[in-house]
């Protein structure tokens, strides 16, 4: 797993008790149904006041981008800050296992292996820098509906020799190791996926490769002119895309803007 530089931005405010999160986007649920509040019940007990979680959502919901999560993870940390509470990265490593499975990830941020279902994490030597563009076509993907279809399926040996190739800092070997098994699943419900991934390959991408479970296609390119020129290319025949263009983040950094 690995953090790029695309984040929503969360506020956070002392009150005198209780939490409450909000957040303005469409499909994105206020209250105890968001995943920024889930993750602060978790450590409630530890809080000696009240927390308001105001979010500015930048991030496309259900897009395989793990935007929810992200903002769960900020949130722990985020009122670890706020009130001073001294949470060790074991401790909030183990509130954020509770939340959901790629939560804890983004306690660690930066190259990271994930294993179980997502709650054990090591931290990786960090990803070369790429230049990243995300793609996300017009709709949404139930992730627990692409699990199901998945079941079964034969998985493609790519971990191991993504894992080989980031050891020996192989950057071609890392571009080829590539792969989601979710993919091949999702295309077959929603074949522009397939189209998006081909054209970012056209225009020189190094490797074009759905996110999660979908629809999201990121395509790696070596530099932010080239990723733009891409970006711009995709968007003349593609208006209905949502396109963001941004780089690979290590973790502890900090990207502005």
């Amino acid at each position: 797993m690995q953090t790029v530089g695309i984040a929503d931005t969360l506020g956070l405010s002392r009150v005198p008790a209780g939490i409450s999160v909000s957040c303005g986007a469409p499909g994105v649920p206020d209250g105890r149904s968001n995943l920024a509040y889930r993750a602060l019940s978790t450590i409630s007990r530890r809080l000696p006041g009240g927390i308001r979680v105001e979010i500015d959502k930048r991030i496309p919901p259900a897009a395989g981008l793990g935007g929810g999560s992200s903002n769960a993870a900020a949130a722990i940390k985020g009122a670890d800050s706020l009130y001073h509470l001294g949470l060790t990265e074991d401790e909030m490593l183990a509130a954020a296992a509770e939340v959901g499975s790629d939560v804890p990830f983004f306690i660690l941020g930066g190259t990271a292996l994930a294993k179980g279902r997502g709650e054990r994490v090591k931290r990786l030597s960090p990803l070369p820098v790429f230049w990243v563009v995300l793609a996300k076509p017009p709709f949404s993907v139930s992730t627990g509906e692409i699990y199901r279809l998945y079941e079964g399926k034969k998985a493609q040996a790519c971990t191991e020799r993504f894992l080989y190739a980031l050891q020996r800092e192989d950057i071609k070997g890392m571009i080829s190791a590539m792969g989601n098994d979710l993919e091949p699943v999702t295309i077959g419900l929603y074949p522009q996926i397939a189209s998006v991934k081909e054209r970012l390959l056209q225009l020189g991408a190094q490797a074009a490769v759905m996110a999660g479970s979908g629809p999201t296609v990121f395509g790696l390119f070596g530099s932010r002119e080239q990723a733009m020129q891409a970006a711009a290319a995709v968007r003349e025949k593609n208006e209905d895309l949502h396109l963001f263009v941004c780089r690979t983040i290590a973790g502890g950094e900090r990207e502005g803007g």
